[in-house]
């Protein structure tokens, strides 16, 4: 009988435990976000983790970043002449910065979290990224 409160007390522990947790975006989803769509879809996704965590002065330097970072990558690309073949691990390398930095710096590298669902980002990341692909194919 015994056995079976301390059951009871380790389930609710656990589950209180779990209700506490943040729900975040993961670093794995931040880096295939920065890759295959862009570093501002990462930064994004981190800016929404940074809001729910209410951690404000590593959203201003998150949103710095991505547009200094867009900004060079853009000029850098447009001046050698270079196509899509640069911007993957481009991307890559900026979401790395986003988690290995930023994370790492202001949601913390141990921080215990539940992850947060990636359909609806996706959704909306093809929702932006098609018709603007599609434009550059047939209008440009």
């Amino acid at each position: 009988m015994s056995d079976h409160i301390e059951e009871n007390k380790q389930l609710k522990s656990t589950s209180q435990r779990t209700q506490e947790l943040p729900e975040l975006y993961s670093k794995r989803i931040i880096l295939i976000f920065s890759g295959l769509f862009s570093v501002i879809f990462g930064a994004a996704l981190l800016l929404s983790n940074l809001k729910k965590l209410e951690e404000k002065k590593g959203t201003y330097q998150v949103l710095l970043f991505v547009f200094i970072y867009v900004a060079g990558l853009v000029y850098k690309l447009s001046s050698i002449k270079a196509g899509t073949n640069f911007s993957l691990p481009l991307n890559l390398l900026g979401g790395l910065i986003l988690n290995e930095y930023f994370w790492n710096r202001y949601i913390g590298r141990e921080t215990e979290y539940e992850k947060k669902s990636w359909v609806k980002p996706t959704l909306i990341s093809l929702a932006i990224s098609v018709p603007a692909f599609l434009a550059l194919v047939y209008l440009g």
